[in-house]
This record gives structure tokens, sequence and C-alpha cells, in this order.
């Protein structure tokens, strides 16, 4: 690990912002361990964390300076057989995972470092994190703003993407121009435009020429050094309505097929979300074609590696156990995906909404169903009551590569109840009903909090009617204690193998046996 280049970055930061003024220094720390305890009737086995290391930890420490027109930040990453990023393997490495220095000169902003950017959704181009599934593709290089006026600003960066601890190698090179425009006294705009080059180094060019002179003379292609994604976006407001609409391209590579194959192919997106809203009542539909638009820094990369755009998806991000096991992430090779959403408020402490999703392939075939229902019952000033209901289709083989098309219906019921002004009672009950997968479960949890500090529940996942082996509980007991800015939590955890989603984003992850902390701290 090399803390030495953490110490002197640091240092020097320091000394240079002293040199600007005396601003203000700020930082959070997040950290999270695992003890390993090995199950096999569950599935927590087979691999080396059970075996060898025992226990695992994931930390990140972020330094910041703010002052007179700079910034500064400084983050310190530390793996210790960590699974984050690979959860069948072992991973240990500490080190700088990211930098940056801005400052901002009248309409002239300049920073470099690790630069997080998004060009409209994200279809484009996204460099971004998400610490929870082991995703950081931030552009270490540069990046200059301009402000042309108060409504419009261009900006452009240029660099190399970041692969854990080191970067590679295919350059990236692009730009934007975002504005705002006001037509009348109800009309706005918020229109922009975004482009993004990746070139290919010799080494990833020269691994993509072997594997394609290996194929038949029919399947040969000659593949390029540089690829673009262009995107058009904007965002219309008009008195009670919102559209937000979307096209992108990106010129033809080499891109991976179903079957791991190179192809020659041209990609494009559409998106587009229709909003309106009023008291009591909001309406949302959105719509999505992807056609084979995979972007990544070369065509080795596969599932999490490599991204360097983001699609959004059209299904709902759920968060009770049982109603968020089967989450569809985006398929960029072809689909086809609608989702509405209705949330309306009919009268006083009753709030209704539901959720239908469709995603299919280009060809017609149905990857994902989903029809969701809640109602949020506001009973007296003491209880509520979340009573609902998913009914949901999910092709296993699409998303998974394995196993057989899952339907479940689903029905929840959450309470809580306020036995005083700090103190509360929170439930959850649920059950999914299903002949496929491991088969039908149920899920019970109560949670008992005491703010601001305390936090207590315990919960259990239930395989209460098995498609193969025994009938087998998954429980957790958890505490959590909060003070001022830091967060503890600890956690006994039985878990169930299976996809774990965050924004759409999906991995999978084996059984889990063990305990689990965390810390995160603010100052």
């Amino acid at each position: 690990m090399n803390f030495y280049r953490f110490y002197y970055l640091f240092f020097f930061c320091t000394v240079i912002g002293d040199l600007f003024s005396q601003g203000n220094f700020s930082g959070d720390l997040q950290l999270n361990t695992s003890f390993f305890m090995r199950d096999s009737i569950r599935g927590a086995a087979g691999i080396p964390h059970y075996d060898n290391s025992l226990r695992g930890t994931n930390s990140w420490l972020q330094l910041n300076y703010a002052g007179d027109g700079l910034e500064m930040g400084l983050r310190l990453d530390l793996f210790n057989n960590s699974n984050l990023h690979n959860p069948a393997q072992v991973y240990t490495e500490g080190g700088i995972g990211a930098w940056y220095v801005r400052k901002k000169m009248k309409k002239l902003t300049i920073q470099g470092g690790y630069i997080y950017e998004q060009f409209g959704s994200g279809v484009a181009f996204r460099a971004y994190e998400d610490r929870g599934l082991g995703i950081d593709n931030a552009v270490m290089g540069i990046s200059l703003k301009y402000q042309l006026n108060e409504d419009w600003a261009i900006t452009g960066l240029s660099g190399r993407q970041k692969n854990l601890f080191e970067f590679y190698q295919p350059i990236v090179t692009g730009g934007k121009i975002e504005g705002f425009k006001t037509i009348g006294e109800n009309l706005n705009l918020t229109p922009g435009f975004g482009i993004m080059n990746r070139t290919l180094d010799q080494a990833s060019m020269t691994s993509v020429v072997t594997q394609i002179n290996a194929y038949d003379l029919e399947d040969r292609f000659i593949p390029k050094f540089n690829v673009y994604s262009a995107a058009i976006y904007n965002t219309l407001s008009y008195k009670r309505w919102t559209w937000y609409m979307e096209y992108a391209y990106k010129t033809n590579e080499a891109i991976q097929n179903a079957q791991a194959k190179l192809i020659d192919k041209d990609g494009t997106v559409i998106f587009s979300t229709l909003g309106y809203s009023k008291k009591g009542l909001g309406i949302v539909g959105q719509y999505k074609r992807v056609d084979h638009y995979e972007f990544r820094i070369n065509p080795d990369q596969i599932l999490l590696k490599g991204m360097m755009s983001f699609l959004p998806p059209l299904t709902r991000q759920n968060t009770y156990r049982l109603t968020s096991r089967y989450a569809a992430a985006c398929l960029p090779l072809g689909e086809e995906a609608f989702q509405l959403d209705l949330v309306t408020k009919p009268r006083k402490g009753l709030n209704i909404d539901l959720n239908i999703s469709h995603v299919r392939d280009l060809e017609g075939d149905v990857l994902f169903n989903e029809v969701y229902f809640e109602s949020k019952i506001k009973v007296n000033k003491k209880l509520k009551i979340t009573p609902g209901y998913q009914y949901m289709e999910y092709n296993r083989p699409a998303y998974e590569s394995k196993g057989e098309v899952i339907y479940t219906n689903t029905p929840f019921l959450e309470t809580t109840y306020k036995l005083s002004r700090r103190k509360s009672l929170r439930a959850e009950l649920s059950y999914q009903h299903t002949k496929q997968d491991f088969g039908s479960w149920a899920w019970a949890l109560l949670e008992y909090n005491m703010a601001p500090n305390w936090s207590f529940s315990v919960s259990d996942m239930y395989n209460i009617k098995p498609k193969k082996g025994e009938k087998l509980h998954y429980p957790t007991v958890f505490a959590g204690y909060t003070n001022k800015g830091n967060r503890y939590t600890l956690a006994y955890v039985k878990q169930v193998e299976g996809i774990v989603c965050t924004g759409g984003v999906c991995r999978y992850e084996p059984a889990f046996s063990g305990v689990r902390l965390s810390v995160a701290s603010s100052f």
C-alpha cells in the first residue's frame, strides 16, 4: 500500500490551500467489515472467505478542502480480504482511490485529478461511483468548464478510466454543452448535447484482432481504434407537465454478443419520460429502446468492468426484502421497455401508488413484467399501515444465463406504531409464492426505534415451500447507533444467494453467513 503518496499529496493540498486562504476542511469515513461463518447447508461455503480469510474489510476515507474558489479532495481506499469486486475471490490492496484539485476563475473552472461526470442521463457517458456494487469508473485527467453566460455552459474532459488502483490504457476525450431557456411565462427548456470519443491502445487492439482472426472468414471484420458516442437531450417544462427526451448514437465498433463473440455493430438508445403532477396526483410514463448500445473502455471487459455509459432502468426500485429479490438490469444488446407510475392522494391520510413495468427484447419476447400496488394509510396520529401486492415475471435465462422464467406473487404489509414522541415499532410481513428457483418464501421483521440514537431489529426469511432441499430459515439480528455525524451498525446475518441491484445496475452475490459491522462518519 502506497501510504507515502497519500501523505505527500494531502500535505501538498494542505500547503496550497493555506497559500490561497484559510478555508474549510471536511470529510467522511465509511468502513464495512464482514466476519464469515461457514454454513454449508445454506450455501455459505466453498470460497476462500469461509475457508481461510474469515473476515474482510472495505473502507473509504475522504478529505475535502474549500476556500476562495479553490476546492481539493483526497480519498484513501482500503480493501483487506475484500469480496466487493468479485464475491468469490479475496482482494487486498490500498492507496489513493481518488483526488482532485478544482479552481474557479471567473467564468472558467479547471479541475485535475479524478473526474466524475455524465452527459444527460448518462447514456453517452457516465463516470460515477457506487460503493455498494464496487463500481468506481472515474476518469483520471483534466476537465474544463466555461460558463458562456448565466444560462449556458460548456464542459470538456480527457483522460484514462480508473481500474481499481491502476488505469485502463485507452484514452477518453469528450465534452458537452448544456443550457436553460425560458419561452413566455410557462415554458422552460433545458437542452444539452454531449459527445465522447474512446481511442483503443495497441495492446487492446491486438487482443481484439487476435480474437477476430480465429473466426470463420464470413465472421471477420476490420476493428477500429476509435469509437464515438453522442447524445442530444432536453427537458421541457410546461405548467404541470414535464417531458424529458434523449437520443443517443454510438458508432460501430467491436462488441461482445450474447455468446461472448465479437461483432461489428453501431448502437442507438431512445429514452423518454413524460410526467404530470398536481395536488394529490402524479403520473409518470417512460419509454426506452436500446439496440446494441454496449459502450466500454475496451471490448474485452464484461459485467461491471470498464463501463463508460449508464442505461437507465425502466423498472421500479423496490425496497422490501421479497419484492426486491428479482430485479431487471438493462440489457444493452437489445430491449424495449415501458413503465407507468401513478401516485394519488384521494383523501387526507391515504396515499396510493400503482406501478406497471414491461420489458421485452427487440423480437418481442418478454424479459420482465411487474405490477406493483401499495396503499399508505394513516389510521391516526400513532398508527400507519401500508398494505401492498406485487406480481412479477422475470426471465432468468436472459438476465442470468441460467434457470427458468420465474413467476412470483407477493402480498406484503408494513405497520408503524408510535409508542411516544421518540419511540416507535415497525413491522413487516410478506409472502412470496413461486414454483421456480428456491420456491416460496415468508418474511417477517420487527424493528424498534429510539430516535435519534438507537435502532434494533430482528427478521427472518423462511423458505416455506422449497422447490428442492429442506425448509431453511435465514435470520438477521441488527443494532444501530447514531451520535451526531457518526453511525455504527452491527448485524448477525444469514442471507440467501441472489442478484443485488442498485439503481438498475446488478451483480450476483453468493450466500452469506456471519457478522457485519459498519461505521459511517462525517466531520
